[in-house]
């Protein structure tokens, strides 16, 4: 067991929250739950001394957080993640419109709205959608879908529409994202209103690209891969920065499941993706490379053992055990794609379970070392208590929110 420097940097806290994202231009279109913000990134960016000749990797891209703030910084960087929803939000906040063009075309589009045509949906969508879109509203945002698909334009002004209804579809949801689950939700807005909303939403896409000004290069990209098996080469990268989903049971193929499969996929196409997600949840069970020179450490056994005599459903040791392998095989992949002296920061967050706690940054630091890199201190960024429902039984107990700073050692 591995003794690690731990150092509070709580002017950080607010920056490992989704909350500032809300209010930034373009970052704001799509937000993640557990996101953390730009000026994060940025900060790292300068502490580290990165510059235009280096390259930065966010194995759990999420809606593009590292990437767009890397592109504000002019740091060429690079994104991926298993989700087509992630990769969708990511890919339209960093892509290099024609803003004269593009208003041109969402001026087309805004002409094209007409509720009188919205009949009833021709595609079979999953139950899922179609109890959170019921009676003619499926059919509305079905219309609108595919007045986007048959615009003359490059698909990536269609990818900046089709965000702009994604983002408005939960406004009319039945079934919204509350936490890490869907509940049902009583605010039903009239139909005839979606025009109007929809075109604002785009409206306020359009304002943050009139008042941003980014690099116009071709270095930030994003597309789908799993951080188990990157496809990049050895020793591409200068850093990492990024944030692997919590081991807090939370499902995003289900908070996010209306909307994966309303624009992306299927039901058998989400249920397997929810079976190869990052083991933070109990259905997941990934089809993984081999973990050779993975030990599972003996803080995760005990702690293990703890939460096992306090009763926990079975699937969370499965989960938890599952979760820190994954952990392995994304850090020895980024130790393999990263030069020399690189750094990588893992922003994670500590989690209980039955009363236990489980120190997920400290087990993360130890596993790093397994997959070949050098931790160099934990930097603990805000305390947050635990949920109502264990607060409830067991008092409330705070867990922390930490950035794990690694370095590649040489080769």
């Amino acid at each position: 067991m591995g003794t690690h420097i731990i150092e509070e940097r709580l002017d950080w806290r607010r920056w490992v929250t989704p909350k500032p994202l809300e209010e930034t231009p373009i970052h704001r279109w799509y937000v993640f739950p557990h996101s953390f913000s730009s000026e994060l990134v940025h900060d790292l960016i300068d502490e580290w001394g990165l510059c235009h000749e280096d390259r930065i990797l966010d194995p759990f891209a999420g809606a593009g957080t590292t990437i767009l703030a890397a592109k504000e910084k002019g740091i060429p960087a690079t994104g991926y993640d298993l989700s087509p929803l992630a990769i969708l939000a990511a890919r339209a906040k960093i892509t290099n419109f024609n803003r004269p063009r593009l208003q041109k075309t969402s001026n087309l589009l805004e002409d094209n709205l007409n509720p009188t045509s919205w009949n009833g949906h021709s595609r079979v969508y999953p139950c899922l959608v179609e109890e959170a879109l019921p009676g003619p509203l499926l059919g509305a945002f079905e219309t609108i879908s595919k007045q986007i698909d048959m615009l003359k334009c490059p698909d990536s002004e269609r990818d900046l529409f089709r965000l702009a209804l994604l983002v408005t579809l939960p406004k009319y949801s039945r079934l919204v994202a509350t936490g890490g689950w869907l509940q049902w939700s009583r605010k039903h807005k009239r139909i005839r209103t979606l025009p109007r909303v929809f075109v604002e939403q785009i409206d306020r896409m359009l304002s943050d690209l009139r008042q941003t000004h980014l690099n116009r290069e071709r270095q930030w990209n994003v597309c789908i891969s799993d951080a188990r098996r990157l496809p990049d080469p050895d020793g591409k990268y200068a850093a990492v920065i990024t944030s692997p989903p919590y081991p807090n049971r939370h499902d995003y193929t289900r908070v996010f499941g209306v909307e994966l499969m309303f624009g992306f996929l299927n039901w058998q196409q989400t249920r397997r993706l929810r079976y190869q997600s990052f083991h933070s949840h109990p259905e997941a069970h990934p089809t993984r490379p081999d973990s050779d020179g993975y030990t599972s450490p003996l803080r995760l056994k005990r702690a293990l053992t703890r939460i096992k005599k306090a009763g926990s459903d079975p699937r969370v040791l499965r989960m938890l055990e599952g979760y820190f392998l994954d952990m392995y095989l994304c850090l020895r992949e980024m130790s393999r794609v990263c030069r020399d002296r690189a750094k990588i920061a893992v922003i994670v967050g500590n989690a209980q379970y039955s009363g236990e706690p489980v120190l997920v940054d400290q087990l993360t630091a130890e596993i790093g070392e397994q997959a070949g890199l050098s931790c160099e201190h934990l930097l603990v960024t805000r305390y947050r208590g635990n949920s109502a429902q264990q607060m409830a039984r067991f008092g409330r107990n705070q867990s922390r929110e930490t950035v794990v700073v690694f370095k590649r050692p040489r080769r």
